[in-house]
């Protein structure tokens, strides 16, 4: 019984640095991050998983840590999980912004809701594309690769060996980049069409003068911008297949040549 009260001792600060990291990552990535979610349902379901991922990475974790190893070494634990969770939800923000253009170009972007899992207000319609990537992202199993990336990066980047580069603020750069990309891939389709929609009204209202553009334009761009959404939507899930797998490739790729840091793995 000493002895296994003396392993505990051992293994508690290793336990730690996986903690924090799976923490980084429900601090961040949208699914976890709600405001809707009680924050003991948040500290629960991060013990929760850190004691499912603690068992299959312990072979890269080092151990016999000192107190003051540990304090500095969780910082590092804790921006690796908020570095992953952060190119989660640039996916979602990529989504939730072609909708709020779509409103916009629509004439509905007056009309804002309170988004929860991001505790920001959003158009209507970009709150329903929020909803609908987040489906798409259950749907093609984007939760399964977020975890596997979250395990794969015990590897690349043993706990401990974190150190700050500058190539992270590159990474989020390029992300924000391709999150914007990808807004505009969803958003093209109906703004093609709401464009038609106006030059066509446009062209209507020089030749019969006595139709009132104005009461009934409003109506068709709503309804032509909403139809061409769920239409173009429907065949976006390949492309957030790929957008999601090239998020997380593009994070795993610079976590893993991050120079490492000083800290000794003892085993």
């Amino acid at each position: 019984m000493p002895w296994l009260a003396l392993k505990i001792e051992w293994l508690l600060p290793s336990f730690t640095l996986v903690l924090f990291r799976v923490a980084g990552l429900t601090i961040a990535a949208p699914m976890f991050s709600s405001q809707a979610i009680p924050a003991r349902v948040k500290i629960s379901l991060s013990f929760a998983m850190a004691l499912m991922v603690f068992p299959v990475v312990m072979g890269n974790i080092p151990s016999h840590l000192p107190l003051s190893m540990v304090v500095i070494a969780v910082i590092g634990e804790l921006l690796i999980g908020l570095v992953l969770g952060t190119a989660v939800g640039l996916v979602f923000l990529g989504g939730e912004l072609a909708g709020m253009i779509i409103g916009q170009q629509a004439g509905i972007g007056l009309g804002r809701v309170v988004n929860p899992l991001l505790d920001s207000d959003s158009t209507i319609v970009g709150q329903l594309y929020f909803i609908a990537t987040m489906m798409i992202f259950l749907l093609i199993g984007g939760h399964r690769a977020v975890v596997l990336t979250l395990l794969d990066t015990f590897s690349t980047v043993p706990p401990g060996s974190f150190k700050f580069d500058a190539s992270l603020l590159e990474l989020l750069t390029t992300l924000l980049n391709d999150a914007f990309i990808l807004a505009v891939r969803l958003a093209a389709p109906a703004l093609i069409a709401l464009l038609m929609v106006s030059l066509i009204l446009g062209f209507l209202s020089r030749t019969i003068p006595q139709l009132n553009v104005l009461s009934v334009g409003f109506t068709i761009r709503v309804v032509v911008g909403l139809a061409v959404s769920a239409i173009a939507f429907s065949f976006g899930v390949d492309l957030f297949q790929d957008v999601i797998h090239e998020f997380l490739g593009q994070t795993r790729d610079v976590l893993t040549n991050l120079p490492a840091g000083t800290m000794t793995h003892a085993r």
